[in-house]
């Protein structure tokens, strides 16, 4: 458990699921019309343009490339509802330097939430806000970070990506539709269709770790990436998921 502050923990990834996620499928995968028409994100109203990542994304110099993308829309804030929200992102290959997640709040200096992460498998990794600290703020908006460590002594060399969220009220509308679902898909929907793009997401990949099978949830998530611009994170087969 990490303690309500900026301090730096350094944690191994442990809890790895035994199934293949199959989230990231083969180029060959084609997407049926019928999902693309059902599923679909509206975006919030966007304010001032966002540009998700940062300038590199390659890894350290000397060390193996890794490909760092983070599972966000590309050019604005994504919304929430939740007060400790899931943040998830993906990496090509296992870095052999540690990465940092952190978490800060616009206009704040002092981060939120800083926790190091020595990973030991690639794919998409999840990382959910600790309970113990304050919630986010309706209406604030945050920054949040995963950066490579290339050198602990001089991290101007350190190479990141960069996003931001904020966190909304929801809806009678909104939650008429959540009371009224009857699977993870319905509730990843309806989230989409209000522009919750951390919900949507995090349902649909929770979902998928529980029905591996299940192909058509797989198609939303690609789906989802797909109608939000995301890039980065190639269409490869047997992606795990690591959360914690």
């Amino acid at each position: 458990m990490v303690t309500a502050t900026a301090s730096i923990v350094l944690m191994p990834v442990t809890s790895w699921l035994d199934g293949s996620l199959n989230l990231l499928t083969s180029p060959a995968l084609a997407i049926p019309a019928q999902t693309q028409a059902n599923f679909s994100y509206v975006p919030p109203q966007r304010g001032m343009p966002r540009r998700t990542q940062g300038a590199g994304s390659r890894g350290c110099t000397g060390s193996q490339a890794v490909e760092l993308a983070l599972v966000v829309p590309n050019d604005h804030t994504a919304e929430t509802l939740s007060g400790h929200p899931t943040f998830s992102w993906y990496v090509s290959t296992v870095p052999s330097e540690p990465l940092e997640f952190a978490l800060v709040e616009s206009g704040v200096a002092e981060p939120i939430f800083v926790k190091q992460l020595q990973l030991q498998k690639a794919g998409i990794v999840q990382l959910e806000m600790p309970k113990n600290l304050p919630e986010l703020v309706p209406g604030k908006e945050y920054r949040w970070s995963v950066t490579l460590i290339c050198n602990a002594d001089r991290r101007s060399n350190d190479t990141f990506a960069q996003s931001w969220i904020k966190r909304v009220p929801s809806t009678p509308a909104l939650e008429q539709q959540l009371a009224t679902a009857t699977t993870e898909r319905d509730r990843a929907l309806a989230y989409a269709e209000a522009g919750l793009w951390y919900d949507a997401i995090d349902t649909l990949i929770a979902a998928q770790a529980s029905y591996s099978t299940n192909s058509s949830i797989r198609e939303d998530f690609l789906v989802l990436l797909e109608q939000a611009g995301v890039t980065g994170i190639p269409m490869q087969a047997q992606q795990r998921l690591a959360k914690y």
